[in-house]
C-alpha cells in the first residue's frame, strides 16, 4: 500500500532528505580525517539511502502523482537503487584489489573489488563470524581517496539537484 503525500509536502521530504544526505557526508569526511574508513563507509552509504529518497520524491513531484511506495520508508536497497540512477557509477567502487581476482587467489593476494551497498555498510559496522573460513570480520576495505571522490561526487549531485514543478 503506498503513502499519500501532498505535493507541497513531497517538496519538503525532498529539501529535507538532501539535507540530511549532507548531514551524512560530514559526519564521513569527520570519520575520514581521524582514518576510521569503516564508519566513513556507513555514512556515506546513509548519504546515499537518503540521496535516493529525494530522487524517488522528485519522480513523483515531477509526475503530479501524491501516491509514495511505502518502500521508500523502509527498504535500504530501494532507496540505493533509485540514487544511483542519477549518482555515477564510477563513483560506486571504494577499494579495488591489487591482483586480479581471476588468476590470483583472495586467500593469499590482495584481489577483489568492494562497492558502497546496504550490505557493505552492515559489514562495515557490526563484528561478524565467517564459518566457512573460521575468521572474524571486523570491517571492510575501502581507499580513503575513493571514498573521498565519492562523497564529493555525492556532494555535487546534492547542489546541482534540481527539480521541476516546484509547488509555490
Amino acid at each position: 500500500m503506498d503513502v499519500r503525500i501532498p505535493s507541497k509536502k513531497i517538496q519538503e521530504g525532498i529539501e529535507y532528505s538532501l539535507e540530511k544526505s549532507a548531514q551524512h557526508l560530514t559526519g564521513a569526511e569527520a570519520c575520514l580525517s581521524k582514518g576510521i574508513l569503516d564508519g566513513a563507509v556507513a555514512l556515506i552509504e546513509y548519504a546515499v539511502e537518503e540521496f535516493g529518497r529525494a530522487v524517488a520524491l522528485r519522480e513523483k513531484l515531477e509526475t503530479g502523482s501524491e501516491e509514495v511506495e511505502r518502500e521508500l520508508f523502509s527498504s535500504h536497497e530501494y532507496k540505493y537503487e533509485k540514487a544511483w540512477t542519477v549518482l555515477p557509477q564510477e563513483l560506486k567502487t571504494i577499494y579495488e584489489g591489487t591482483f586480479d581476482v581471476a588468476v590470483f587467489d583472495e586467500a593469499v593476494f590482495d584481489v577483489g573489488k568492494e562497492s558502497i551497498s546496504p550490505r557493505v555498510r552492515l559489514d562495515a559496522i557490526f563484528v561478524n563470524y565467517d564459518e566457512t573460513n573460521d575468521k572474524w570480520k571486523i570491517g571492510i576495505r575501502a581507499d580513503k581517496h575513493k571514498l573521498k571522490r565519492l562523497i564529493e561526487g555525492i556532494k555535487q549531485c546534492i547542489n546541482d539537484f534540481e527539480f521541476l514543478n516546484k509547488v509555490t
